[in-house]
């Protein structure tokens, strides 16, 4: 269509004014872009709170049961204690109860490891049948080995902080003049070892009783 004269003007004067009131607009205003939301890091071996755990006692009630160890099979208990520092686990007997360090778990296969520490500790105790063993004598690393972990060591190494308690109680034997020093006084008469298993085939024996020499908190 051709416009002409005053008619194709007013149409440009319209199309300019209408461009202007849309120059005009105030910008629109920009919306912000919404961020990702960062979620806080998370471990995947959480450290356990304190309590008992459920799939630590069925997996030792597998194990003692595989060995015919049948009374630990049903009392044993597994618990979390974060009491413990230095301590990766701890055996009561006979109460057959274990408790781990929650710490544990940072460490690769050293929960089952200790738990298998623990529970050997039990085992040993129960063979032995009230006789008198010791911690980790023979009857333990029989134990230890029965639970797949023959070269288990008495003390753990991991990094877990150390504390160190005076030892105001001196043991002496009468006999080798052996002495041991202790945090604590032997709660039952003790003999010297050595004595023991030179003259009396390991067995306690009263003439190697020890007997307290010092106590600085006298």
């Amino acid at each position: 269509m051709l416009f002409k004269g005053p008619v194709r003007q007013l149409l440009f004067s319209f199309l300019d004014s209408a461009v202007e009131k849309k120059s005009k607009r105030p910008p629109a205003l920009n919306k912000p872009i919404p961020q990702p939301v960062e979620e806080a890091p998370r471990s995947d071996k959480e450290t356990p709170s304190s309590g008992r755990d459920a799939a630590l006692e069925q997996q030792s009630r597998e194990w003692l049961t595989a060995l015919g160890v049948h009374e630990g099979s049903i009392k044993v208990q597994v618990h979390w204690n974060a009491k413990l520092r230095s301590t990766a686990g701890y055996a009561r007997w006979p109460l057959w109860k274990v408790e781990l360090n929650p710490r544990l778990v940072e460490f690769d296969g050293q929960v089952e490891r200790t738990l298998k520490h623990e529970l050997a500790h039990l085992i040993a105790y129960t063979r032995a049948n009230r006789r008198k063993i010791e911690p980790h004598g023979l009857e333990w690393r029989k134990a230890c080995a029965d639970l797949g972990i023959a070269d288990e060591s008495a003390r753990h190494t991991l990094p877990f902080p150390r504390t160190t308690q005076a030892r105001n109680f001196t043991y002496i034997c009468p006999v080798c003049r052996n002495t041991v020093a202790r945090v604590r006084k032997f709660k039952q008469r003790t003999a010297c070892l050595l004595c023991c298993k030179q003259h009396n085939g390991g067995r306690y024996d009263p003439r190697f009783q020890f007997s307290l020499v010092r106590n600085s908190e006298l």
